[in-house]
């Protein structure tokens, strides 16, 4: 049973083919894998701390690179996406990161990033099933080293960058919140971490995310600017 779409997965269908696309985290070549066979022209990048276990694919761009310590290592005004799926919250200076994934977009290309949101320190860890490293709260994952991400937080710093905010939110089931008082339980009863992890991610929105688009005249790293809206409603 298919319990939602992905809003990574919904993009994806009006994606054109040919563009460049960087991948943050890249180690199992994820984004490869799903548009291999839709989007064969895709031009794929990737980057992440080690080196992969597996093959690098033909034609495939993947450089190490530990971002905590250093730039993104590619050049300016490269890429038509950025995707960095639950990569921020691993990284000690988020704001820098985030300018970092700017910095390398072409001017009008689109930002992905997913991480926990703060619905994620509302569950205990996880109780059993260690071996497979499933998360029900955000500090199952010790290397999580900053805080949540709302979907405001997304939208206030693509602001301060000067970007545009085009779509935030949290990655949950209409279905899934449905059958959730029945899925649940049962997960727990049979100690089906899989299932348990799902169903809780996609039932409160554990995850959250943004898509936000460079401006068409900005190029290299665009500007931090913190600052509070003049046109506020006053009562």
């Amino acid at each position: 049973m298919k319990f939602h779409t992905h809003p990574l997965m919904k993009y994806y269908e009006t994606m054109p083919d040919g563009i460049k696309l960087l991948d943050v985290g890249a180690l199992n070549f994820s984004q490869w894998k799903i548009l291999k066979d839709t989007h064969p022209k895709i031009q794929h990048y990737g980057v992440d701390y080690c080196d992969p276990d597996e093959q690098i694919p033909a034609g495939y761009t993947f450089r190490n690179a530990d971002l905590n310590k250093a730039p993104m290592p590619f050049d300016d005004d490269q890429f038509d996406i950025v995707i960095a799926s639950h990569i921020i919250e691993h990284l000690e200076d988020p704001i820098n990161f985030y300018s970092e994934c700017m910095r390398v977009l072409k001017p009008g290309g689109t930002l992905y990033i997913e991480a926990p949101s703060e619905k994620s320190l509302k569950f205990s860890g996880m109780s059993f099933d260690y071996e497979s490293f499933y998360s029900l709260s955000m500090y199952d994952d010790p290397t999580h080293t900053k805080r949540p991400w709302t979907p405001q937080s997304y939208y206030r710093l693509t602001r301060y960058f000067g970007c545009e905010p085009i779509k935030v939110g949290y990655i949950r089931s209409t279905l899934m919140r449905l059958l959730s008082p029945i899925i649940i339980p049962y997960a727990r009863l049979t100690r089906n971490g899989y299932l348990l992890q799902k169903s809780i991610w996609l039932t409160y929105g554990w995850a959250s995310y943004v898509f936000a688009k460079k401006g068409k005249d900005t190029k290299g790293a665009p500007t931090f600017f913190y600052y509070i809206p003049s046109n506020r409603n006053k009562k």
